[in-house]
């Protein structure tokens, strides 16, 4: 047409420029699945954090999120001291782009412990930006027992 209103195809979405290593475990997409009572009950702790620094390192290594935890509804056996709010914890991230957390905001983390204990979010792993209306939703989970599986 030669006018300038014509529109371009649409490009093809942008990938990260390189693939993850075949040792971490990155989906094709980083995407969530369920809601907040269907992962409580499948994860090892469940907390409600601010991400204070996020540190992604070298492609063949983990990254690292440093969270101040608001409140814990369930601990998993990560060892955190009473009280909790305030109290730093350091996440794995085995993935360098899921979940993706930016430092200075507040999310509802489920994650997994890791083999040494420590605490895990894998690339699907149930994180959502924190609202204050979810705590009474947060805490009513936490009164109810889980089933084994």
């Amino acid at each position: 047409r030669g006018d300038g209103k014509g529109k371009l195809p649409p490009g093809p979405k942008e990938e990260p420029p390189t693939a993850p290593p075949a040792g971490t475990p990155c989906p094709q997409r980083c995407r969530r699945a369920g809601t907040l009572q269907s992962n409580f009950c499948s994860s090892d702790f469940v907390l409600t954090g601010t991400v204070k620094s996020v540190s992604r390192g070298p492609p063949q290594e983990p990254g690292w999120a440093v969270v101040s935890v608001l409140s814990l509804y369930k601990s998993g056996g990560l060892g955190v001291p009473q009280p909790t709010k305030g109290t730093t914890l350091r996440l794995q991230l085995p993935c360098r782009l899921c979940p993706a957390l930016k430092k200075g905001s507040s999310y509802i983390l489920m994650g997994r412990l890791g083999g040494d204990g420590g605490a895990l979010l894998p690339p699907d792993a149930f994180v959502v930006p924190y609202r204050p209306q979810q705590q009474q939703v947060l805490g009513n989970l936490s009164k109810r027992p889980c089933r084994e599986t």
